[in-house]
């Protein structure tokens, strides 16, 4: 699994912020449970439950249909008791218009302050209402906790304050009411802005509506301005050479927008159509991802894309092409052409969109590689060395003849001997250190203890040797 999916939490609030940037919202009336005024210290706040399955962070959101009808379950806390069951409200709009929809069912649970929810639906209207509520940051939709008191309601949005969720990145809240195939009929738009030419699509049923394409995209940064990238090795056990270790590459990029080519379709759109409206794409009939890696233009077939959430993908190449990757992400020339490469955006009837896609890192990150390093356990390979000792120094005719020789190497301890002068171990060497100094010399560090026949020991610590063919004492 990728990185950058084990936090499904954290990964939501890093495209939200993205969103907000990206794709501006839309003003919209103001509904009876979405809370207007800034929160005070002492307010009562809520918060959808998380839970950890398979490894994974999950938000405690399920839907689930018997084919006729269509339940959502959700978890909560709040921040504080309160004295009765709160009501429970999802907020949102449908193109402009201010929608709600209540729970039906609210329950108090064992654990303290915890409530489960649930939302019964019994029309297809309802569930693809729900459906896009989820999925379509536009929506800006609000989960609402509410309190009705003598003194009137009390309300609170939960976190996360927008609830949006990206079908692809959270397919497990989707189960039961997954999403019907794309239907949009499209009239292709081509509107210029500083002397290029851009593809817009309008619909051909809500004609006053525009949808456009990211620019670009491009490495995100996590809540630390950290750039989303991770990098990892691994290699068969008993690996014996570099050649046999391979180094993996996980990136999540975001989508950029250029406001100021929005602003302006807005403008030309608006000669055209009266309540011109510009909405961003979050889906296309194909999605098709292709990166250029040492051996050539690569499709990334397992990438989770989504228009509007970003790209999260990876990429496994021979660790010795380590070096040139990693150059790679610093060299900004036209010549370079590695980690280079376009988002093919096609919708049926038309010719791809070619969005540019680009993983790069400032140049204050180039003598920082082990910060983007992420390894669970350490990756070896294997040497094997030879010790030999000298048979005439066994020889009880000599000055001072041996009876045996330990020596100790990566906590083994091998005894050589008149019968046995020579021995073979094998050792682990990091890989990793290998392949982040590549010029560097491997020196094979020892300790010797020579026994001799008169019952004298001498002891030799640290010794070192850079030959595969150690020669004691």
């Amino acid at each position: 699994m990728n990185t950058f999916l084990n936090d499904l939490v954290a990964l939501n609030q890093i495209i939200l912020q993205n969103a907000r940037e990206q794709f501006p919202d839309v003003t919209t009336q103001q509904l009876r449970y979405r809370r207007a005024a800034p929160m005070a210290a002492d307010d009562l706040t809520a918060e959808v439950c998380t839970e950890v399955v398979s490894g994974e962070t999950r938000y405690q959101i399920a839907t689930s249909t018997d084919g006729t009808s269509w339940s959502m379950k959700l978890d909560f806390s709040l921040s504080r008791q309160v004295p009765q069951i709160p009501y429970v409200v999802l907020s949102f709009t449908t193109f402009g218009g201010a929608e709600e929809m209540i729970f039906d069912q609210v329950l108090l649970t064992p654990q303290e302050n915890r409530y489960q929810a649930q939302l019964d639906l019994q029309r297809l209207e309802q569930r693809d209402a729900l459906l896009r509520a989820l999925s379509d940051y536009d929506a800006q939709t609000t989960l609402v906790v509410a309190i009705k008191t003598e003194h009137g309601i009390t309300n609170t949005v939960t976190d996360p304050k927008i609830f949006y969720f990206a079908e692809n990145y959270y397919p497990y809240i989707y189960q039961g009411i997954l999403p019907p195939p794309p239907r949009l009929q499209l009239i292709l738009t081509p509107l210029e802005y500083q002397h290029l030419w851009y593809n817009y699509y309008q619909d051909y049923v809500r004609k006053n509506y525009l949808y456009y394409l990211p620019d670009t995209f491009l490495l995100a940064t996590d809540s630390d301005d950290k750039p989303m990238l991770s990098i990892s090795f691994s290699a068969p056990e008993h690996a014996t050479s570099l050649g046999e270790v391979q180094v993996t590459f996980d990136y999540f990029l975001l989508p950029k927008v250029n406001q100021g080519r929005i602003a302006n379709a807005t403008e030309q759109f608006s000669q055209m159509q009266a309540d011109a409206r510009l909405v961003p794409f979050a889906n296309a009939d194909t999605l098709t991802l292709q990166l250029a890696l040492p051996e050539g233009k690569t499709e990334e077939k397992n990438a989770l894309i989504n228009l509007q959430s970003g790209i999260v993908d990876s990429f496994t190449l021979p660790a010795q092409q380590f070096a040139l990757i990693w150059d790679a992400l610093f060299d900004r020339s036209p010549q370079n052409l590695l980690l280079k490469g376009y988002l093919a955006v096609q919708f049926i009837g038309f010719n791809p969109d070619h969005l540019p896609v680009l993983l790069a890192l400032e140049a204050k990150y180039q003598d920082k590689v082990r910060d983007f390093i992420k390894q669970s356990a350490p990756v070896d390979i294997d040497k094997t060395l030879e010790f030999r000792s000298d048979s005439s120094a066994y020889d009880p005719s000599g000055p001072r003849p041996i009876k045996r020789i330990l020596v100790n190497i990566d906590n083994q301890t091998l005894e050589l001997n008149k019968e046995h002068p020579n021995h073979d171990v094998t050792i682990k060497v990091s890989a990793l250190d290998l392949i982040l100094n590549p010029d560097k010399k491997l020196v094979y560090h020892y300790d010797l203890q020579v026994f001799y026949v008169d019952g004298g020991m001498t002891p030799y610590y640290d010794k070192t040797s850079s030959f595969e063919i150690i020669y004691v004492p």
